[in-house]
């Protein structure tokens, strides 16, 4: 045995050299390591991507990214007003010891929220610029007394630097002598600054303090039927679209914001909604971004003051758990994309993807499925919505799950972007991050997503679409192919003593099976735990795969670093590959290369 151990050595003395110091090499940034490694929940300037929650993604005219997010973080630290984090790259984030609002609350706000200014909280927060100002809506959802009739409602603020402070909308021009300059050449004034409302039954009876507040009717309520834009009579969990998860209709394709004709004014597209009754799509003025009505004309009220303001559903219903939407367009695809996230945020949220050709629909999900549910489908909800983002768990890695609060940005170099925060299976489900993810779309015009985070160098490079060889691709991978699924049952998370229910397809992290691409003339053949074959097209960076009994997957392969290995040594690059199969079954697969 001995001497067997020696020769082995010997003949193999070189070779484990060199694999030793491969695997104690540190190939990307040392932010890539530490992420996961030491989360720090001390301060909230050292919070980096820790502590991060419904990511909005946007970038300043300097080039400068900023996230802003809602109210929360493990042990409700934090300056209160939303949390804003800033980077030059996308991979190294500084987390601002301040927060956007900064305690300039909207007291009539407040007031519909059931908030004072020691409890006040604000959550995901959408920002666009235009006009040299930043305008920022933001809401939040809050249970009556009885613990059953929640209320809700999205506000409107504007700050003239990217950092806040923001102030509510009527405030603003008195508050910021730049605000106010501007607006006064703009010809815009405000008399209120809450922007759309939700409530289980109309409270304008109610005792309210301010005026404002008292004299708006709230159409948007439990009694609302969505899709027949009716009232019941009587209040439902499934009436009415939740006033929170604000965002902007955008060209990706651009990076501009849509506009639309309506009764002859120039608009801008929002959409808003939470549970309840879907999904909403509404129309805002595009100079005041006051709600107009069906007519086109500004609004001074809350849009849900007047029929016919607050929207039409385009996604989810009947008390489905749909929330955190964003609709985007891409004028190369000639379609228009609902991103929903769905389930429970702490164990069982995912990203659902569908797509219409026009705006207010009817979309659709990469199985042909309508996104807006009817009764007969909404208890089934976690069935459909395209799994772009699934909970994955790679061989000897770290396991993530509970992607969702998603944010979509076309960056001024081009690149299209998602922000998202996600839990784990290796912290408790009150850790949550940041995470960044590069989209692009197939040729059929379905986004992808790598499923790797963001890293910005190779070699000097961005992370991009660039022609590789077989030779760089053929090789074993740790793979995930998506499963769509309602099944419920008792799961255990992190820590858990007992389990929880939970919808197990997106509960659960899909563990990784390894799979071959062996190496040919344009491709080659696939083994292990799937059997078929796979194609690399002419530009290099296209790829086909082919699994026998189960579809066909076009989509992209690239150069990326993986994020979730364990460690802070070794190689963290890797080649993967994300393609969609959408003519059988509307699902992804996607893989990491072992490093080899």
């Amino acid at each position: 045995g001995l001497s067997l151990l020696a020769l082995l050595v010997s003949c193999g003395g070189q070779k484990a050299a060199t694999d030793t110091e491969q695997k104690g090499k540190k190939d990307v940034d040392v932010a890539v390591y530490k992420k996961y490694s030491r989360p720090d929940n001390s301060t909230q300037a050292k919070w980096e991507t820790l502590n991060c929650h419904d990511p909005k993604l946007f970038q300043d005219d300097d080039g400068t990214y900023y996230i802003y997010s809602t109210d929360a973080a493990m042990g409700n630290g934090g300056a209160k007003g939303l949390q804003i984090r800033k980077s030059e790259d996308l991979v190294h984030w500084e987390s601002l010891p301040k927060s956007m609002i900064q305690d300039n609350w909207d007291e009539q706000w407040l007031e519909w929220c059931g908030f004072n200014d020691v409890t006040a909280s604000s959550w995901a927060p959408t920002v666009i610029k235009q006009h040299g100002l930043y305008y920022m809506l933001h809401g939040i959802c809050v249970g009556a007394s009885d613990g059953t009739h929640h209320n809700a409602a999205i506000a409107f603020a504007i700050a003239s630097s990217a950092e806040g402070p923001f102030y509510p909308a009527h405030k603003a021009a008195s508050a910021d002598e730049k605000i106010g300059q501007t607006l006064a050449s703009l010809g815009v004034s405000y008399t209120q600054s809450v922007f759309v409302r939700y409530a289980f039954v109309d409270r304008s009876d109610d005792p309210f303090e301010n005026e404002l507040v008292t004299k708006y009717p709230s159409l948007n309520t439990g009694s609302y039927d969505t899709v027949s834009r009716e009232d019941w009579g009587d209040g439902s969990w499934s009436g009415g679209f939740g006033a929170i998860d604000p965002e902007f209709v955008f060209d990706v394709a651009t990076g501009k914001l849509m506009t639309y004709q309506i009764g002859g004014n120039e608009c801008y597209a929002v959409t808003y909604g939470s549970w309840k009754g879907g999904i909403a799509v509404m129309y805002v003025d595009s100079v005041s971004l006051k709600p107009v009505d069906s007519r086109g004309t500004e609004l001074d009220v809350p849009a849900d003051s007047v029929d016919g303001s607050f929207g039409v559903i385009v996604a989810g219903g009947n008390g489905a758990a749909y929330e955190g939407a964003q609709v985007i367009y891409n004028s190369d695809t000639g379609y228009y994309y609902v991103f929903v996230s769905m389930g429970d945020l702490q164990w069982e949220y995912r990203i659902g993807v569908g797509r219409s050709a026009e705006l207010e629909g009817p979309y659709s999900d990469t199985s042909g499925n309508p996104m807006v549910l009817d009764v007969s489908r909404a208890n089934d909800y976690h069935s459909y919505g395209g799994k772009i983002l699934p909970a994955a768990e790679l061989a000897g890695e770290y396991p993530f799950r509970s992607q969702g609060g998603q944010s979509i940005l076309r960056t001024a170099d081009g690149k299209i972007m998602l922000a998202c925060h996600s839990r784990t299976n290796f912290t408790p489900e009150y850790y949550f991050f940041l995470q960044l993810h590069q989209m692009f779309f197939t040729p059929d015009g379905w986004p992808l997503l790598n499923q790797n985070e963001y890293y910005n160098d190779y070699d000097g490079a961005d992370e991009r679409l660039a022609p590789l060889s077989v030779q760089d691709v053929a090789g074993t991978y740790d793979v995930i192919l998506t499963e769509r699924s309602s099944e419920t049952k008792a799961v255990k998370f992190f820590g858990d003593s007992s389990g929880r229910i939970a919808h197990v397809a997106d509960a659960l992290p899909a563990t990784s099976k390894e799979l071959v691409l062996t190496k040919g003339k344009n491709g080659g053949k696939l083994k292990g735990a799937y059997k078929g074959s796979w194609t690399l097209m002419d530009d290099g960076y296209s790829i086909r795969l082919s699994i026998d009994g189960t579809g066909d997957f076009q989509g992209y392969v690239l150069n990326s670093v993986d994020w979730a290995k364990k460690g802070t040594s070794g190689s963290r690059k890797t080649i993967s590959f994300t393609a969609l199969d959408a003519e059988k079954t509307g699902e992804y697969i996607w893989g990491n290369r072992k490093n080899q």
